[in-house]
């Protein structure tokens, strides 16, 4: 049977089988009686089986028509909330919104984001995926994300990229370490110094901006052991292999055995960003309409 029709001769059913009279049943129904009558027996026909005793002056459910009627109802109402729910997910109201991000949103910025939509959006479930920023641009164009929050600038053709927020960089180091008694630390002053990084592809745009700051400078600092993440970084500091350049939001995480001293000498803002397509959903378009509300404030 045609599914749409179903629906239709299931209705008409509905209404007759509930007021057992035709003439009534076309008034809830707004139609004229005939193509009432035609449709119950279409639908006698379809299922093969007789749903309704009926004469001029009797209508009665047989046994498979009171069957018929307990689950028709079941269809009608599980067809009514598919539509409505079919309906809010076009108005952004639900369904999935796919987000990926660098590690360092999670520290500011993402966290607020998200707690903004929950509260507007609380049925729209939330796919959240860590990535590194320069996966984010082909995810995005995979549809694999709708959002991406990423260490900028990105500059990906045929993507919005917007400013949410710049970072300067502080000097994390061991807490036992010379230059940990001063409050502010001189840039000249890590010239020839010991350094743990970040392995420099995790997110490129801001370890080129990181080290041609200190080539500006003329400071030249002294590699000796790259990490996979900045958590590592931070247990490797910690360890006293050496110390590290981390953005201001890092010191959220509050590493034991680790301080942390702002630099002077050292003007440098490092974009987060905020990847999105178009076309876009609506509760990625609501989503990243908070992001950009959240960064104007």
């Amino acid at each position: 049977m045609n599914a749409p029709a179903d629906l239709t001769l299931l209705n008409s059913f509905v209404a007759v089988a509930e007021e057992l009279h035709f003439g009534r049943a076309a008034q809830r129904l707004h139609i004229a009686q005939p193509p009432l009558s035609m449709r119950i027996r279409r639908l006698e026909e379809d299922l093969g089986v007789r749903l309704l005793e009926r004469s001029r002056r009797h209508v009665a459910l047989t046994e498979a028509g009171a069957f018929l009627l307990v689950r028709a109802r079941d269809l009608l109402s599980e067809a009514e909330r598919a539509q409505v729910e079919t309906q809010r997910v076009a108005r952004g109201e639900g369904g999935v919104l796919s987000i990926g991000y660098t590690p360092t949103a999670t520290f500011d910025v993402l966290p607020k984001v998200l707690a903004a939509f929950r509260k507007r959006r609380p049925d729209v479930r939330l796919e959240l995926r860590e990535m590194a920023s320069p996966e984010q641009p082909e995810a995005l164009r995979r549809g694999r994300i709708e959002l991406g929050f990423a260490c900028g600038p990105v500059g990906a053709d045929g993507l919005r990229e917007d400013v949410l927020g710049r970072e300067g960089l502080v000097l994390a180091l061991p807490a036992g370490h010379a230059l940990a008694r001063e409050r502010r630390v001189a840039l000249r002053r890590l010239a020839a110094l010991p350094f743990v990084l970040v392995r420099p592809e995790i997110e490129p745009a801001w370890a080129q901006a990181s080290l041609a700051a200190l080539r500006e400078h003329r400071v030249a600092i002294d590699v000796v052991q790259e990490a996979d993440s900045k958590i590592a970084q931070l247990g490797l500091v910690a360890a006293g292999v050496g110390l590290a350049l981390v953005s201001e939001s890092v010191q959220c995480l509050g590493r034991k055995g680790v301080v942390f001293r702002a630099l002077t000498g050292l003007d440098l803002r490092l974009p987060l960003v905020l990847l999105s397509a178009e076309p876009s959903t609506p509760r990625a378009r609501e989503c990243a309409g908070l992001a950009r509300a959240a960064a104007g404030a």
